[in-house]
């Protein structure tokens, strides 16, 4: 009955393949409403037909229904074209100009809309006119730009005021400026005595931990002084994060709040790192390559819709797909794209400017503790000039640390820098050496012949490197994987030690890292006599100079560090290096360098540049003292205060230790828990978040439990068995009743569910590192007695942070159940519940959990325990 008129259906490939499979051929044009509106509203949370029907205000019953489903759709496919039909002519055209080789359906809405547009031209706008005329020019692009305003200084006054410690307090305490303020506004005693350790630190010029007990308001506790000492004394603070979680509590509640009631007005920047912002010079440039893949021509449509109305170029304004978020890599800034000699950007037609502008501009600059770290490494090239620093999440800043002042380098990365120079293709040339004639085109046909000779040099010895390298890492794998193991756990991490290094395979490894060294300085040295040619190139007709002095000087930068880092593991060690490889089988296979301690850099680098640096979190503190966090950061000379947190978790919490469990290394542990488990959600009715350490008893457990608690209208969840993300499993877990979620190591913090739905906390097994793992051992080693002085510590401040899932509020009441006895049994036991809030305490035997729990949750008091 629609004859041959186009179909128009959301998600419509799956509507397609019903009809298929049922005998109908659909030919008519497919019109994808989810496509369309991942195209027009390229910053939109969500894609599905209820999403996007609240979003343009359509009313709706309900969805899954087939009728109501198809007039929903054609309410919102004509809301589209209304969308569509109001871009910018320039748009329209370039949209069309990039699909134009794309066997893509929805190219029949942008053309009509094109030409309907430019019949109506006549008396447009400039911009339309001088699109209308062809391809759209870079300059008519960045018209298009959402205007940004140039901010203010941020200027330090001549006589600097101390902080006025007491004012401050006050507008917290009862009946003052925030109680005025918020309605239902709580006053937090240990709050304010944390804002008056911060307020002391920056006008006494001094360093600062802060543990604060959860539900302190350390934030507001550490902004309200740092915004005052900046606005007054124009100095800038920079506050730090580990988790993208708190860096969007501060930047999207916590801040706008405070600028609705503090009394002065304040500017805050959000900074994150180059791959962050859309770079346009690598955008126009991609967009005229003439070999495009369909995923990249979608996504720069996508990026085009977006240019307009974004202010930042920050790509967590977009939500891409996986696809999609490869292509980004190949138009983000880059270091070697991204600098005032290569870039063509105007200043303020660059995003990474802009943002770093607004950092200039701002009392207050959020980043992350893996910028902040990198910033450090690069000499201070990258944040704006501070004093001031806080580090919230600081239990972080060692591992982070770790990372950023280390290295390290797969298989795959090293065989992508070589394509990056050049690699044949049947009959074409990519990477560089296939470029390069595209450069030159304009140079004198003399530097033409030097650069294509120069081109076939790099493409041979890119080859030889490649053969030189899969053998180096082929020998390296041998030398170490003695048992055959690699590829089969992908975690299998080996330590590079003196032991074996004068191991009998080792001497092959070096032979092999010769041939590719060698392979690597020839292929360098060409790089360097190209990149000599280039520079006398300037004044020449060079197509995207800046690219190209970008492109090379990023080569010979990775090919200089990897072949110093790989020196130094197989023959020449630093010392306070930690050398390891993770064989993970093929392409995978990668190195790894680390510092052996982190203190002493960040002594160096960080506390010893900076007036005053507070470091705080929920869990720094092990047997009432930051001793061991201190230690570990190289911060010997500062002020520590533990603030205890407002809940009451003697009425809020029941700690059960169960006393007749299996230690988690002996047999039968995997499935006694997993019958405490059955029995523990069946009396809780879900409700219930389950820690791990690893995934293998995760999904030992899984497979044990999900079947009787399915007989009992339970679902249960687990994180790395479904292959479902962890964003997506705290939803569900969130918004569904009677769930089990079952997660390991990165649901041990940044999960804040306040109410019912999370009303027990089971950890299964103490959270001590692994003792093989390369950065762990090579600590260890440094202390006498190093389970006492190191391993215990570490795992006391990760089990704190599991148990502060549980407690969110001060309505929230819960259970938590630690089912590894060695806390009963061991001596060390004690330094871990030592580390906990007082809670409501019991010991027994697993079969009395259930009515512990039935009572406790509602409401009442825990049962007398049974003995034996």
């Amino acid at each position: 009955f629609i004859e041959d008129l186009p179909l128009v259906a959301h998600t419509i490939s799956s509507d397609i393949g019903c009809l298929t499979r049922h005998g109908l051929t659909i030919t008519n044009l497919p019109i994808d409403t989810y496509e369309l509106a991942s195209i027009l509203l390229p910053m939109h949370h969500s894609y599905s037909l209820a999403a996007l029907a609240d979003y343009f205000g359509i009313p709706y019953q309900t969805t899954h229904r087939a009728a109501a489903d198809a007039l929903l759709t054609k309410e919102l496919f004509l809301r589209l074209l209304e969308r569509a039909a109001a871009l910018d002519l320039a748009v329209l055209q370039e949209i069309n100009r990039l699909a134009a080789r794309l066997d893509w359906p929805l190219k029949v809405i942008f053309q009509d809309l094109e030409r309907v547009k430019a019949r109506r031209s006549t008396g447009v706008s400039i911009l339309q006119q001088l699109a209308a005329k062809g391809d759209l020019a870079e300059t008519t692009l960045e018209l298009l730009l959402a205007a940004d305003r140039e901010p203010e200084a941020v200027e330090p006054v001549e006589t600097p005021r101390p902080i006025p410690t007491d004012e401050l307090v006050g507008w917290l305490e009862p009946g003052g400026l925030f109680a005025r303020a918020f309605p239902g506004y709580e006053h937090r005693p240990p709050q304010t005595t944390m804002l008056r350790a911060v307020a002391e630190a920056f006008n006494r010029g001094e360093h600062l931990v802060v543990e604060a007990g959860t539900g302190t308001g350390k934030s507001v506790a550490y902004l309200v002084p740092a915004l005052w000492h900046a606005v007054h004394n124009g100095e800038r603070v920079v506050v730090s994060t580990n988790t993208i979680t708190l860096q969007d509590q501060l930047c999207q509640k916590d801040l706008p709040d405070l600028q609705r009631v503090l009394p002065f007005p304040f500017r805050v920047a959000l900074l994150k790192g180059r791959s962050n912002y859309l770079c346009l010079t690598r955008w126009n440039a991609l967009r005229h390559r003439t070999d495009l893949s369909p995923e990249e021509i979608v996504t720069l449509i996508k990026i085009l819709v977006w240019l307009p109305q974004t202010e930042t170029g920050d790509v967590s304004e977009l939500n891409l797909t996986e696809a999609e978020r490869a292509v980004w890599q190949k138009v983000c800034a880059t270091e070697e794209t991204c600098t005032p000699r290569t870039c063509l950007r105007g200043r303020r037609r660059c995003f990474l400017y802009r943002a770093r502008a607004r950092a200039e501009g701002a009392h207050i600059v959020v980043v992350n503790h893996a910028l902040l770290l990198s910033d450090l490494a690069a000499n201070n090239q990258v944040l704006p000039d501070y004093q001031y620093l806080i580090i919230d999440e600081a239990h972080h800043l060692e591992d982070e640390a770790t990372e950023q002042f280390g290295y390290s380098l797969r298989l795959r990365d090293l065989l992508d820098h070589l394509a990056a120079v050049g690699q044949s293709e049947g009959e074409r040339v990519t990477g560089l050496a296939g470029d390069l004639r595209t450069y030159l085109r304009g140079v004198p046909l003399p530097i033409q012949r030097e650069g294509e000779a120069l081109a076939q040099d790099l493409l041979a010895l890119a080859s030889d490197a490649r053969r030189a390298a899969r053998e180096f890492f082929a020998v390296l794998a041998g030398a170490l994987d003695r048992g055959g193991r690699a590829g089969q756990n992908a975690d299998q991490r080996v330590r590079i030690t003196p032991a074996v290094r004068r191991a009998p395979g080792w001497r092959d490894v070096e032979l092999a890292w010769e041939n590719l060294h060698v392979s690597l300085t020839a292929l360098h040295r060409t790089l360097s006599r190209l990149a000599t040619l280039v520079s006398d190139l300037e004044e020449h007709q060079v197509l995207d100079y800046g690219g190209l002095v970008g492109r090379l000087g990023g080569l010979l930068r990775f090919n200089e560090d990897l072949r110093r880092e790989i020196q130094q593991l197989v023959l020449r060690p630093g010392e306070g290096q930690i050398y390891w490889v993770t064989l993970a089988g093929g392409e995978q296979t990668s190195l790894h360098t680390a510092p052996l301690h982190v203190g002493p850099l960040l002594q160096r680098l960080l506390f010893a540049t900076k007036k005053s640096v507070v470091l705080t979190s929920a869990t720094l503190a092990v047997n009432g003292s930051c001793a061991f966090i201190r230690e570990r950061l190289g911060l010997d000379e500062a002020r520590e205060l533990v603030v205890d947190s407002p809940f009451d978790y003697a009425r809020s919490t029941l700690l059960y230790l169960p006393t007749d469990l299996p230690e988690p290394d002996q047999p039968g542990y995997v499935s006694h828990l997993a019958r405490l488990l059955i029995d523990l959600c069946t009396a809780s009715e879900g409700r219930t978040l389950v820690l791990f350490t690893a995934y293998r008893p995760l999904r030992e457990v899984y497979q044990a439990i999900r079947g009787p608690l399915a007989e009992r209208q339970i679902l249960v969840l687990g994180h790395g068995v479904e292959g479902v993300g962890r964003r997506q499993l705290l939803q569900t877990f969130r918004t569904t009743p009677r769930t089990v979620l079952l997660g390991t190591s990165s649901f041990w913090e940044g999960i804040d569910i306040v109410g019912e739905a999370l009303s027990v906390l089971v950890i299964a097994k103490l959270p001590f590192s692994v003792p093989t793992d390369p950065v762990f051992a090579a600590r260890s080693e440094q202390f006498p007695q190093p389970f006492l002085a190191y391993s215990v510590p570490q795992a006391v401040l990760r089990f704190k942070q599991g148990f502060g899932r549980l407690i969110r509020s001060q309505t929230d009441r819960g259970v938590v159940v630690l089912c590894d006895r060695r806390v009963l049994t061991k001596g060390y036991g004690e330094q871990f519940l030592g580390s906990l809030p007082p809670c409501t305490v019991r010991r027994g035997p697993a079969r009395d959990l259930p009515g512990q729990v039935r009572a406790w949750l509602r409401g009442g008091q825990p049962a007398p325990v049974r003995r034996g």
